[in-house]
C-alpha cells in the first residue's frame, strides 16, 4: 500500500515539473482612494486599476494570479500582507508586478523626504522608499515596482520636489551636484521601478462623467494602451511584437506629456512585459502612429494616423503649451477634425492626419502637448497624447554635459548626470570605457522635455549593456545631439571603484 503510495506521489511530482519550471506572472494592483488628511481621488483610481488589470488579464494572467486591493490598504501591515498572499509561491524564473496608486506627499520634517501615503478613508500611513523595498526584497524572482503618484521619481533619487531638494537629487547651487546617490533599490538588479512622476512633477488625472472605465491617471492610460488593451501594442518600437520595460519607458517619455515617467533597472531592455493578446475594452479610436515628434520651426508640420472604430464619431483635439515652467491648461486651443466631406464626423477606417501649427516663426522654440479626444454624443473620450517640440532653424544653443566625478561601488549607487541645451532636441547619451568601447547606451535619440533649467537628467549605476558592475577605470559620458544644422557633442569624464 505504501509503495503504491509513494508512485501516485511519484506521478503527480514528474506530471507537475513543467508546471513549476514554466515562468509565471503575478500582479498586486493597490489603489488609495479616501484619505484623512489630503484630498481624495475618488474614482481616479479605480479606472486605472480597471484599465491596468484589464491589461494584464488580455495577457492570459489567470485571474488567481491577479489581486486588487481598490481602497483597502491604510497600513504597512496590510499592505505586507496583501504582498505575502499575491506573491507566495513566486520563484526565481517569475516576474511580480506590485501597482500602487497613491497620493505622494513631502515630509513637513526637516528631511524633506517624499512619501507614498497610505489610506483607507480611516486609517493614514506614510510608506519610505527604504519601507517599500523592505517589502518586495524577499520575493522571489523578477520583480516590477510601478508608482503611479506626484513626485514619486524623488523614491528611486530622480528629481527635485517643488518644496525643496531631497538627499542625493540633482541641484542647481554651486557645482550643482550631490554625490552619488544610493537608493535602496540599487544593489538588487533583479528590482525593477518605473515611475509616473519625477521628484518635481505632479501626476495628473483625466475625468470624464462619461468615461467607461471611470477617471483614469494619464500614466496608467498610456500604460495600458502601451501593453495593448485596445489591441495594438503601442509601446511595441521596433515591432516584434514583444514589449521591454526599456521600450515601455521610451514610449511613456513621449505618451505621457504631463509628467516625465522614470525607470531605475539594470536589465530593462530584457524584461519583457505581460501584453494583451488581443482587445479586451474598445474605444472609438486606436492604433495611432506618430511621426517625428520634434519639429523644425520652418516646417512645424505633425503627421499622424488612428483607426475609427466606430461610424459617426467625431474626433477633437486640444495643444497645450508649456509656458513659464508649467503647462498652460487653462489657455488650451481646442478644435474638431473636419471629418469626411467636411461633415465634422468621420466613418469607421484608417485616417491619416497632418497638423500645422499656427504662427511659428523661425527663431520660436518649445514644448507643447497634444491631446486627442473622441466624441460620440455626449460621450468625450482621451483616447491618445503626445509630446510635440519644436526647434528653432538658428540657433546658438550649446550642449553641455555635467556629471559627479566618482562612483565608488559600482552598482549599488548611481551617478546623476545632467545634459544641459536650451532648445528642444533628440540626445543620444552614452558611457564609453577607457579605450574607447561602448560600455552602455544611456539615451538613444531621446527627445529633451520641458524641465527646470533646460536640463535632461540622467542616471549611471556603473553597470554594463548587460546589467553587470563595470571595472575600475576610467569613463566618458559623452552626450550628442543635432542642433539645427549642426552635430553638438559634449563629454564628461567618471572614475569608477574607490582609489583609482
Amino acid at each position: 500500500m505504501r509503495r503504491i503510495k509513494w508512485l501516485i506521489m511519484l506521478m503527480l511530482f514528474l506530471s507537475s515539473v513543467p508546471a513549476l519550471a514554466q515562468a509565471k506572472t503575478r500582479a498586486l494592483l493597490v489603489a488609495c482612494s479616501e484619505f484623512v488628511t489630503q484630498p481624495d481621488l475618488g474614482s481616479a483610481i479605480s479606472g486605472n486599476l480597471h484599465m491596468i488589470g484589464s491589461a494584464l488579464i488580455s495577457a492570459n494572467l489567470r485571474l488567481n494570479d491577479l489581486s486588487i486591493e481598490d481602497g483597502t490598504i491604510g497600513t504597512q501591515q496590510q499592505l505586507k500582507t496583501a504582498v505575502d498572499d499575491a506573491f507566495t509561491g513566486a520563484d526565481e524564473n517569475d516576474l511580480s508586478i506590485l501597482y500602487l496608486c497613491t497620493h505622494g506627499i513631502i515630509s513637513s520634517s526637516d528631511d524633506e523626504q517624499v512619501y507614498l501615503l497610505l489610506g483607507d478613508g480611516q486609517t493614514e500611513t506614510p510608506l519610505s522608499s527604504r519601507q517599500l523595498y523592505e517589502l518586495i526584497a524577499d520575493i522571489q524572482g523578477e520583480k516590477l515596482l510601478i508608482l503611479d503618484a506626484c513626485f514619486s521619481g524623488a523614491l528611486i533619487g530622480r528629481g527635485t520636489p517643488e518644496r525643496g531638494r531631497l538627499p542625493g537629487s540633482i541641484h542647481t547651487a554651486n557645482s550643482g551636484y550631490d554625490a552619488s546617490y544610493a537608493s535602496p533599490f540599487l544593489a538588487d538588479p533583479s528590482i525593477h521601478v518605473i515611475t509616473s512622476a519625477d521628484g518635481y512633477e505632479s501626476s495628473w488625472y483625466y475625468d470624464s462623467e462619461n468615461l467607461s472605465t471611470g477617471a483614469v491617471s494619464y500614466f496608467a492610460s498610456a500604460l495600458s494602451s502601451g501593453l495593448g488593451l485596445y489591441g495594438s501594442l503601442e509601446a511595441d518600437l521596433n515591432g516584434d511584437g514583444k514589449v521591454t520595460l526599456e521600450e515601455m519607458q521610451r514610449y511613456l517619455s513621449i505618451a505621457v506629456p504631463s509628467s516625465s515617467s522614470q525607470l531605475l533597472s539594470s536589465g530593462a531592455d530584457s524584461l519583457e512585459l505581460p501584453v494583451a493578446q488581443g482587445a479586451i475594452l474598445s474605444r472609438p479610436l486606436s492604433s495611432f502612429s506618430y511621426g517625428t515628434s520634434l519639429l523644425m520651426a520652418d516646417d512645424p508640420t505633425f503627421d499622424f494616423s488612428f483607426t475609427v472604430t466606430r461610424d459617426g464619431t467625431a474626433v477633437q483635439y486640444r495643444l497645450i503649451d508649456f509656458n513659464n515652467g508649467r503647462w498652460d491648461w487653462e489657455n488650451a486651443t481646442t478644435f474638431l477634425d473636419d471629418g469626411d466631406d467636411g461633415t465634422s464626423v468621420l466613418s469607421a477606417g484608417r485616417k491619416t492626419r497632418s497638423l500645422t501649427l499656427d504662427d511659428v516663426s523661425l527663431e520660436d522654440s518649445g514644448y507643447l502637448m497634444l491631446q486627442v479626444f473622441s466624441v460620440s454624443g455626449s460621450e468625450v473620450i482621451l483616447c491618445s497624447e503626445r509630446l510635440l517640440a519644436v526647434q528653432p532653424v538658428l540657433s546658438d544653443a550649446l550642449l553641455t554635459v555635467v556629471a559627479g566625478d566618482t562612483i565608488a561601488q559600482p552598482g549599488t549607487e548611481e551617478l546623476p548626470i545632467a545634459v544641459r541645451l536650451s532648445v528642444p532636441a533628440e540626445i543620444t547619451v552614452s558611457v564609453f570605457d577607457g579605450e574607447g568601447a561602448l560600455v552602455r547606451r544611456l539615451a538613444s535619440s531621446q527627445l529633451t522635455r520641458p524641465t527646470p533649467g533646460n536640463v535632461a537628467h540622467l542616471y549611471w549605476d556603473g553597470r554594463d549593456a548587460e546589467g553587470n558592475p563595470v571595472a575600475q577605470g576610467q569613463y566618458t559620458i559623452a552626450a550628442e545631439a543635432w542642433v539645427g544644422f549642426s552635430r553638438q557633442k559634449a563629454t564628461a569624464g567618471v572614475t569608477v571603484g574607490a582609489g583609482v
